[in-house]
């Protein structure tokens, strides 16, 4: 599969180099851990980062078409991106829960993965991986969120 460019580059909507080294590390300091990964990434998330991640909204669709039919990824991702959008939109604070959706969401874009998306079977795994510990780690908040816009939480998350 070929990937589609992404939008050309504005310095306005340009990561920090700190952002951009992080996602494409595979441990950090030593520690392969993917909750470690995250925290770090969600705290380097800033609300340039979330420009650039609004901007680069169009683009999560093209992407979801090339993960293809895992349901449990295309779940999450369409939760993280709804969550991200009602809180962009709203102007609400970067919280711990908001920064490492953020984070995932751009490291599902950027391609900056642990395994290539091109691997046949699994290239999407770390990219599943990465959203469901964003979920896990904020499910609480996620719900509530869910709950203040009067939607039933998914099973499935």
């Amino acid at each position: 599969m070929s990937k589609k460019p992404l939008p050309a580059p504005d310095s306005r909507f340009e990561l920090s180099e700190a952002l951009n080294r992080h996602l494409s590390a595979t441990t950090v300091d030593g520690d392969a851990s993917i909750s470690r990964y995250l925290e770090r990434g969600g705290d380097i998330v800033d609300s340039r980062a979330q420009e650039v991640m609004h901007r680069l909204l169009p683009a999560l669709a093209e992407k979801m078409a090339e993960a293809g039919e895992s349901t449990v990824l295309t779940a999450n991702i369409q939760a993280l991106e709804l969550y991200f959008r009602e809180c962009h939109a709203g102007r609400q604070p970067l919280t711990p829960a908001l920064r490492e959706t953020t984070f995932a969401l751009l490291y599902f874009i950027k391609g900056f993965d642990r395994i290539p998306d091109s691997v046949p079977e699994v290239g999407f795994l770390d990219d599943a991986l990465v959203a469901q510990t964003v979920i896990q780690r904020h499910r609480a908040a996620l719900r509530a969120h869910w709950l203040r816009r009067g939607r039933t939480w998914p099973a499935e998350l």
